[in-house]
């Protein structure tokens, strides 16, 4: 009897160790997201989120870093390209057990961002559109990358931007990743444009700067290039009131 009992405590033991080393894993992610400042910058990617090959694909960190900073149970991405959040909020619920549920759709799969609403409420919503037409996605009708002129981009992004406030749950955020574009000498800041649309689409909570590393742009030299080259993107975050 004695020598069951002694077994039995060893593996009680064994499993608070586990449950204690899993809650200070837990607890010390929490705490480096909300350690997270205005700028952020990932020199190297996470080879487990997402595809890299994908043209205008982002590492997955910043989002990781949103999910928990925000404590958030339900996310979406409906532009989910390669799939990075879907990993990353996959990744989360393997390593720490937090039950985050996902939907993610893509133009790709047949969802299409600019004519149908998303299929829930999320705490939330993260969307890296086009850059306007710096990577050219499909010949879709429907591809915001398609986009003649810029006026004509804007006007379909921000119906893209207002379809994904709609499925913020109250109290939730929605984060849209963007960056800015420099064409035949004109700058579009496609960040302030995206800021402006505040009160559409919520409260504007904070501005990320994100800097931009192994772009294939930095393998090219632009001569007589007076200005600055763009290497940052732009994560604009709008909160949805609670009530």
């Amino acid at each position: 009897m004695g020598t069951r009992n002694a077994r039995t405590n060893a593996k009680q033991a064994r499993h608070r160790a586990r449950h204690m080393a899993r809650v200070a894993s837990i607890e010390r992610a929490y705490y480096d997201a909300m350690a997270m400042t205005s700028i952020v910058s990932e020199p190297r990617r996470n080879p487990n989120w997402g595809d890299a090959a994908f043209r205008g694909n982002c590492d997955g960190t910043l989002v990781k870093d949103l999910i928990l900073r925000y404590r958030v149970t339900s996310a979406a991405d409906p532009m989910e390209g390669s799939g990075t959040t879907r990993d990353v909020v996959q990744w989360l619920n393997q390593e720490y057990k937090l039950g985050v549920t996902y939907w993610g759709g893509d133009l790709r799969s047949g969802f299409n961002l600019l004519k149908q609403q998303l299929p829930g409420k999320y705490d939330l919503v993260w969307v890296h559109p086009p850059y306007w037409d710096i990577v050219r996605y499909s010949d879709h009708g429907a591809d915001l990358s398609t986009s003649e002129d810029y006026t004509l981009f804007l006007t379909r992004l921000r119906r893209c931007l207002t379809n994904c406030a709609q499925a913020v749950a109250p109290g939730g955020r929605l984060a849209v990743l963007v960056g800015d574009v420099r064409k035949r000498g004109r700058y579009y800041c496609i960040a302030r444009d995206v800021m402006k649309m505040e009160g559409e689409l919520g409260e504007l909570s904070t501005v990320i700067i994100k800097a931009q590393h192994n772009v294939r742009s930095n393998a090219k030299r632009y001569n007589g290039l007076v200005e600055p080259r763009i290497l940052h993107e732009t994560c604009v975050v709008f909160r949805r009131s609670p009530g």
